[in-house]
């Protein structure tokens, strides 16, 4: 859990932890040097569930990224889940995760979320319904919802991009696709809390984008191929999650409410992005506009904006009109 100047909401993240139906947990809590009562809140359920199970790290102050990085390397459970300080989660959320791992001796397992506000309203429900539908190809690159195998984590040395946003996008890009016995759920019981001060209403900063670690998470699970779990469908994410970056992240924040001022970018920036993106996909998916997953007709349980976004995305990559096709849509839409 990486805390910093969470006093107002981190009690009831900490009570969501306290009430889990499954005990045998610790809370690794890294301090980002909170000038708030954050480090009061956490000592006192320190004090209350046991040193030997609440461990908290205080550190200087380097962001969400290093504070969970720091987090990970710090925790000696079999099984990660990462909790943000201001988030809580239902009270079978551990014993769901757990027992799906241990059954089927998975290395990570995914779920859904809610996004709410400070309220407790739902802004939106995000789930995988393989249920309905078990060739379910979306995939959601934050880490919410989410448990890992440690050993795995470390095996392949995956960690968050520190000093970036979006930086658990190629933490998961890699995560997903190399994991032995990937368990997907059509549970939801995360809570993820969209406010003012949440990373997921900042307005984008040019040396935040995580080009290299994108490419190195690109390049690190192509280079496994031999395990990669499902090679179309990452290519898949990867083209949906570019088409989403260049489209959506840069603009007024999907989530945010009208009170919070639009998410835009300058043209600088997202010609940088256009460019990088036009060098990325063809030099690691040479044949991307051939990928089974990827028409407007093509599994019509997703949005047909997602469907029809990610299709014209690979039309705009081969025609080399990204930029320009770009350049016009913020035009308009601003």
């Amino acid at each position: 859990m990486p805390c910093y100047n969470s006093e107002k909401y981190i009690e009831k993240s900490l009570l969501s932890l306290k009430g889990q139906s499954f005990q045998d947990f610790e809370l690794v809590a890294v301090n980002d040097s909170s000038t708030d009562g954050t480090l009061a809140c956490l000592e006192a359920f320190a004090k209350e569930l046991g040193s030997e199970r609440v461990h908290i790290v205080t550190v200087e102050n380097g962001g969400q990224s290093r504070a969970r990085n720091i987090g990970l390397d710090a925790a000696a459970g079999k099984y990660i889940v990462f909790l943000d300080s201001d988030d809580f989660v239902d009270v079978d959320y551990l014993q769901v995760l757990v027992g799906a791992a241990e059954e089927h001796d998975s290395e990570m397992v995914l779920t859904g979320q809610h996004k709410v506000d400070v309220n407790g309203n739902t802004i939106a429900n995000i789930c995988y319904p393989v249920d309905q539908h078990p060739e379910y190809v979306q995939r959601q690159l934050n880490p919410h919802g989410k448990l890992y195998r440690r050993d795995f984590l470390d095996r392949h040395h995956i960690r968050f991009a520190e000093g970036k946003l979006y930086e658990d996008n190629p933490f998961n890009l890699m995560a997903m696709f190399l994991c032995r016995n990937q368990v997907i759920m059509p549970y939801n019981g995360h809570y993820q809390v969209i406010h003012m001060g949440s990373t997921m209403t900042r307005a984008m900063d040019p040396k935040k984008v995580p080009y290299e670690a994108i490419e190195e998470a690109v390049s690190y699970t192509l280079s496994h191929r031999d395990i990669i779990t499902d090679e179309a469908v990452f290519e898949f994410v990867v083209l949906s999650f570019m088409t989403y970056f260049i489209f959506q992240a840069n603009r007024k924040h999907i989530y945010a409410s009208g009170r919070i001022k639009g998410r835009k970018s300058s043209p600088a920036l997202m010609k940088e992005i256009c460019r990088y993106t036009q060098r990325l996909i063809p030099r690691y998916f040479p044949r991307y506009y051939k990928n089974p997953h990827v028409g407007i007709f093509k599994h019509r349980y997703l949005t047909l904006q997602q469907r029809a976004g990610v299709w014209f995305f690979t039309v705009l990559l081969r025609t080399h009109t990204l930029w320009i096709f770009t350049r016009l849509f913020y035009l308009v839409s601003d």
